[in-house]
């Protein structure tokens, strides 16, 4: 896939990150009031104002989205027309949770099953509220560091990028160590972008958690055939990105899968081709490392 050429003037660095400390709550939703409120105020009784979560389950009702669409005569890549249902059975969501003009913000991507039975994915917009029967959400707290929302000068998207701040002391105490936040630019491939995080982290085994932006369309193995499969561009939104990474003889290597909508409204899945994932407009990536050694299941079982 051929890298987008964005309008305006490439950023450096491309990948911008940030160790932090991390505590987690889950978010005991309710109707009628909407999703970001709700888990920024779950943020907040943590005593912090970025982070991200991970739903699942329940309805959102109503949900407001949006999938990806083709170039304009501004940008290279945009947004369709807002859609939505007046009720949807969420299966899964990614959200990036901080501040944009100093207010809660959030950069979801969700599929869910709509009530005529159809699966379906996207963009999900800040209108979006749970239903009766709400979702289930675990919301996870980072410190040190802030995710700000901003309009990226290169890419003229609206866009999080983490900003190192410093936190009280007490926020600090029961929180883990061991996370990386990081925000990877335009036509950077992901794979390389999770490998090149955890080098600089000294991260030897690793989880990819929650990650969320877009790829210039896509390249991934199908499970079931073991057949590539290629998207069409300019822009597929990847609703999540998980995997591990871990080092074999030596060498760190990273397995990822992605969950991903196409700017067709469809959905894919499978694994994530390296050096085949470019980032169309913006990635925001959670690792955490994991100190525990790796079971050997068979041997522990005999």
């Amino acid at each position: 896939m051929q890298p987008l050429v964005h309008p305006g003037p490439k950023t450096e660095p491309r990948i911008i990150a940030h160790q932090v400390k991390t505590r987690r709550a889950v978010c005991a939703l309710s109707s009628s009031r909407p999703l970001v409120d709700q888990l920024h105020e779950t943020l907040a009784s943590m005593g912090a104002d970025s982070g991200f979560a991970e739903l699942s389950g329940g309805d959102y009702a109503p949900l407001s989205y949006c999938v990806p669409d083709v170039a304009t005569a501004e940008k290279a890549l945009s947004f369709s027309e807002t859609r939505g249902h007046d009720v949807a059975h969420l299966i899964y969501g990614s959200v990036t949770l901080g501040l944009r003009d100093n207010a809660p913000y959030m950069h979801s991507h969700c599929f869910w099953q709509a009530t005529d039975g159809a699966y379906e994915g996207g963009h999900v917009w800040l209108e979006t509220e749970p239903g009766r029967d709400a979702p289930f959400a675990v919301v996870t707290a980072v410190y040190g560091a802030q995710w700000q929302s901003a309009t990226d000068p290169e890419t003229h998207m609206p866009v999080f990028t983490p900003v190192e701040r410093r936190s009280a002391m007490q926020d600090l105490q029961s929180a883990a160590d061991g996370t990386v936040i990081a925000r990877v630019l335009p036509n950077i491939d992901i794979t390389d972008a999770v490998l090149r995080v955890c080098r600089d982290a000294g991260y030897e085994t690793a989880s990819v958690r929650a990650g969320l932006g877009s790829f210039v369309g896509a390249t991934f193995v199908d499970r079931a055939s073991g057949e590539t499969r290629v998207i069409d561009g300019p822009a597929t939104e990847v609703i999540a990105l998980v995997g591990d990474v871990r080092t074999v003889d030596g060498v760190l290597t990273a397995n990822l899968t992605a969950t991903l909508v196409d700017r067709h409204g469809v959905l894919h899945a499978g694994v994530v081709v390296p050096g085949e994932n470019l980032i169309a407009a913006t990635f925001e990536l959670t690792i955490q490392r994991i100190d525990t050694p790796a079971v050997d299941v068979d041997r522990h079982a005999a």
